[in-house]
């Protein structure tokens, strides 16, 4: 089967797998960052580049196509990218926090209270207050509801964003992509 008889879904399927590899090494970059100061560039390269990434599979579709793909059906596209994508991503960062990096919530939190205390205008802050009890007495998010909640964050806005990318994936093809009807 040609990939462009393929239906949206079919072939988000295989993208997806591809795309969630990507936001996976973008996640791992974000929570190795503190460790490896490096990674936060690689991180912020990669999250730059999502809007790219999304486009080139909707317009890798429409000129497959031949330029007949709807608006609707690249946009459908980058949402089901995104779905299967984040599944991906959601198990790889589920894995990393459950089993390698346990603490990792904590720790980032606390960082950011202590960063927050040194500034005079939090000094006495009553969010502080509640952040520090937070930690103290351990009802921080458990990872599985971190990764829960930033799948639905990350679905969400790549949804917006698979909306302008399809924008921009419609563009008319020139003429040497139009396959020849014979």
């Amino acid at each position: 089967m040609t990939d462009s008889k393929k239906s949206i879904y079919q072939q988000a399927g295989e993208w997806g797998v591809p795309f969630g590899l990507y936001l996976s090494c973008a996640a791992v970059a974000s929570i190795f960052a503190d460790w490896f100061l490096p990674l936060q560039f690689v991180f912020l390269v990669l999250l730059l580049g999502t809007p790219l990434v999304t486009y080139y599979f909707q317009r890798r579709r429409f000129i497959q196509d031949d330029g007949f793909t709807e608006y609707a059906g690249l946009w459908m596209l980058g949402i089901m990218l995104f779905i299967l994508g984040t599944l991906i991503c959601s198990f790889i960062v589920f894995l990393i926090l459950q089993y390698i990096r346990p603490t990792y919530i904590v720790d980032q939190t606390q960082a950011a209270v202590d960063f927050y205390k040194t500034l005079p205008q939090f000094k006495d802050s009553k969010m502080l207050e509640a952040v520090q009890f937070s930690i103290d007495r351990k009802i921080l998010p458990t990872p599985i509801e971190m990764v829960t909640s930033v799948f639905w964050f990350v679905t969400f806005t790549g949804s917006l964003l698979s909306a302008l990318t399809a924008l921009f994936a419609q563009r008319p093809l020139p003429d040497k992509h139009r396959k020849r009807k014979q």
